[in-house]
């Protein structure tokens, strides 16, 4: 008979400073998610929210600070939180029973994160976290040493990536170049069509604003037919490939962060302002010149190796900055303030991204508002001012009466519920 059934972590346990820093995610990546629930193609340097120049400079800073910054700090969470959730379960249980226990807190992350994606919002991630998560296991008792080599190893695939990515993009230009330099007369309809191809992708282009767009999902049924139709988890894609290998660097990442004692004590790292503000610099440096060319010369090919691969990771050398200077900033100067906004949302992430994407929904979604592709750049700045506002006040009313969020608790329950009951 288990007289001392095993029991989740204390909230007296958790470190601040991490929910410190999932709050910051939380409301960060609104900047970016909000604009895949208003424009048709959300990615469009041009096309879609751009009636004045303002639109073009919103563009420009929101994506140089925050696309993809706030995903990396959640994955670089995720890896930290992994490597806190084993560390303490082994401590109070034997091992075969904690890989149980996680591959249950796995299998309700990956449940929820389906459900948000066919019902909610079908730009999810957690289910392609949970899957990750799984790919973390064989990495977590491996050496700090190996696991930057596991971390380089992984790197060099997406530098290759990077690098055939350019050496076809010089090559279509030079085909291209060829093709032009004919005769109108001799051009084969293969000529045609490549002309055609690079002049479509490479030319400055203006968004029309007279176009009629049909707002999505007019109505919740059909929202969900549509997720079902964008996502494939029921045909067996349980994880987005192009963001699988990326994840997984972070992730481990935040594991040999952990283990490096910094977010219990940033002073553990004998210099770690000075690694913090070269990483902030190289981060800014890296995504100003990424986002500007992203932005004001989308129509202008980069046949640039150097750029390309300086250029495969450029969110998440500045996402890991943002991780090291903010955690740095709450344990020197915020520990012990007791408005803790941040704290309170990271320690209701999971609800509060849910939450996010039930209020945008509402919002521009035609089963609610139906604002879809009704405003510029600019004027989306104040939805998301407007959203963190609710979300903060509904946080701290729930807090008020809860030790936990609504999704905490359901997830903790169903991760820990046949494991507190006794078993001969």
């Amino acid at each position: 008979m288990n007289k001392n059934p095993i029991q989740p972590t204390g909230f007296s346990e958790r470190i601040p400073s991490l929910d410190f820093l999932r709050g910051i995610a939380i409301l960060g990546i609104l900047f970016i998610n909000i604009e895949s629930f208003a424009y048709p193609n959300p990615w469009s340097s041009w096309q879609y929210g751009y009636e004045r120049y303002i639109d073009h400079n919103t563009r420009f800073w929101v994506y140089f600070l925050t696309q993809g910054k706030f995903y990396t700090m959640f994955a670089l969470l995720f890896g930290v939180g992994f490597a806190i959730f084993m560390e303490r379960l082994q401590q109070k249980t034997n091992g075969l029973k904690a890989m149980d226990i996680y591959a249950r807190r796995l299998l309700w992350l990956f449940v929820i994160g389906v459900v948000h994606a066919y019902f909610i919002w079908d730009g999810d991630i957690l289910y392609h976290y949970a899957i990750c998560g799984l790919f973390l296991l064989p990495f977590r008792s491996m050496k700090s040493k190996n696991l930057v080599l596991i971390i380089l190893f992984l790197a060099s695939f997406l530098f290759i990536k990077s690098y055939e990515n350019v050496t076809n993009r010089k090559l279509s230009f030079v085909n291209y170049t060829k093709a032009l330099n004919k005769e109108e007369s001799n051009r084969t309809e293969e000529d045609k069509k490549l002309i055609s191809s690079w002049q479509s992708r490479y030319s400055i282009k203006k968004p029309d604003l007279s176009e009629e767009i049909e707002v999505p999902k007019p109505n919740y049924w059909q929202g969900i037919k549509d997720s079902y139709k964008h996502h494939n988890v029921h045909k067996g894609e349980f994880y987005y490939q192009s963001l699988i290998l990326s994840s997984l660097i972070v992730m481990i990442v935040g594991m040999l962060l952990f283990r490096t004692g910094i977010f219990s004590n940033y002073k553990s790292w004998k210099y770690y302002w000075i690694i913090t503000l070269l990483f902030v610099i190289i981060g800014l440096i890296i995504n100003y010149l990424r986002y500007y060319h992203w932005t004001y010369e989308d129509h202008i090919p980069n046949t640039s190796m150097f750029k390309g691969l300086l250029f495969t990771f450029p969110k998440e050398i500045l996402g890991i900055a943002y991780i090291l200077l903010l955690n740095g900033i709450y344990q020197k100067y915020l520990r012990n303030i007791s408005f803790k906004v941040f704290t309170k949302i990271g320690r209701t992430a999971l609800s509060n991204y849910i939450f996010q994407s039930i209020l945008l929904g509402i919002l521009f979604y035609g089963y609610g508002f139906g604002m879809f592709n009704a405003f510029s750049r600019f004027e989306l700045l104040g939805f998301v001012v407007a959203i963190w506002a609710v979300q903060i006040t509904c946080t701290f009313l729930w807090l008020r009466y809860h030790k936990q969020g609504p999704l905490e608790f359901l997830w903790r329950k169903l991760t820990y519920n046949s494991f507190n009951k006794s078993v001969t």
